[in-house]
């Protein structure tokens, strides 16, 4: 969206998780904590990042998966920041010269989008070897692009794949010779994503990073093991349901937990204090800062878990305290 009264783009929280990578509740976490930027407030008092807040977010994660503490990180400046991702960057060229053998032709890539192109600025070094011969954020501008310019590879950011998306994107693979497809979505459904893998498309589920898409645009060789798994784990992880919102507050949970033992047992108490324990932990597991991409998955699947938990622990002691006449409602 574009924030009223300028003309430049801003992106919603949900979005700049999605794109940085960094889980929504690290996020909030991080910018309580440390500041990291100062989003503007939209309709609704919503956060609004722009594209300099995205990319600064993004130096910061890839620091933090290269073994920083976001403390250390988090209240440097722009140019500090790059300045030690470039000394990571001079590092991996440095092994790379060493290790390379034969390097292959750099694949021509062109890239489709509405944030991933600013993405791509801020990779481009990382994307090497990769040739990044243009990015644009109008599809119309992007087929005639890709039919003038003929590029190896089309990537192509589609949010959330509609049922005629497939058809166009192979139509313009075909009228430009295109040898792989890459598409980077949002939420699809898994019948989708298997039509996509058959007919050889790369799917891949944002947030990504540079490393990801530039092994996935890569003709020289077939996508990566890795690359597959993460595919498998996107489907697995969009059917997810949503965790269910919390019915009982702390004060109600303390009423029922000190209930007279006069009643007919103490399975209130027992219920009482396991959700106590479960709630504290799924906020433990929200909150906790994630030092990678792996810890940050593994953080959300307990979260989640967690809550699913809290939800039928709550759904017992609902059905209990009609079971024993207690009325919960004169505790909350």
């Amino acid at each position: 969206m574009t924030h009223p009264g300028s003309h430049e783009a801003t992106y919603g929280i949900g979005a700049v998780a999605r794109l940085t990578g960094i889980p929504l509740n690290s996020l909030r976490a991080w910018e309580r904590r440390y500041a990291l930027v100062a989003p503007r407030r939209g309709e609704g008092n919503q956060r609004q990042y722009t594209h300099d807040d995205i990319v600064r977010l993004q130096i910061i994660k890839q620091l933090v998966d290269h073994g920083h503490a976001i403390s250390t990180v988090a209240t440097l400046d722009d140019a500090s920041l790059r300045e030690r991702l470039e000394l990571h960057r001079d590092s991996a060229r440095s092994a790379g010269t060493a290790a390379a053998a034969a390097p292959a032709a750099p694949s021509r890539v062109l890239v489709y989008g509405d944030a991933l192109p600013f993405l791509i600025d801020a990779w481009r070094e990382e994307l090497l070897p990769l040739e990044i011969i243009g990015t644009s954020t109008s599809y119309a501008e992007f087929e005639q692009r890709a039919c003038a310019e003929r590029p190896e590879v089309l990537v192509v950011e589609w949010p959330a794949l509609d049922p005629d998306a497939p058809a166009r994107w192979s139509k313009l693979q075909s009228l430009a010779g295109v040898r792989r497809l890459v598409v980077v979505y949002g939420f699809a459904p898994a019948a989708q994503i298997a039509r996509l893998q058959r007919d050889g498309v790369v799917a891949l589920r944002a947030p990504l990073t540079a490393a990801t898409l530039r092994e996935a645009c890569r003709v020289d060789q077939a996508p990566a093991a890795a690359l597959q798994a993460a595919v498998l784990a996107a489907v697995a992880a969009a059917s997810d349901v949503p965790i269910p919102l919390r019915r009982f507050d702390s004060k109600t949970l303390a009423a029922v937990a000190n209930l007279p033992t006069g009643i007919r047992c103490e399975c209130p108490h027992h219920l009482a204090d396991l959700l106590f324990r479960v709630t504290a932990f799924e906020t433990y597991s929200a909150d906790c800062e994630s030092r990678n991409e792996r810890d940050a998955a593994l953080h959300a699947h307990l979260h989640r878990v967690a809550g699913q938990a809290r939800a039928l622990l709550e759904d017992a002691l609902e059905h209990l305290m009609v079971c024993e006449e207690i009325d919960l409602s004169v505790y909350s």
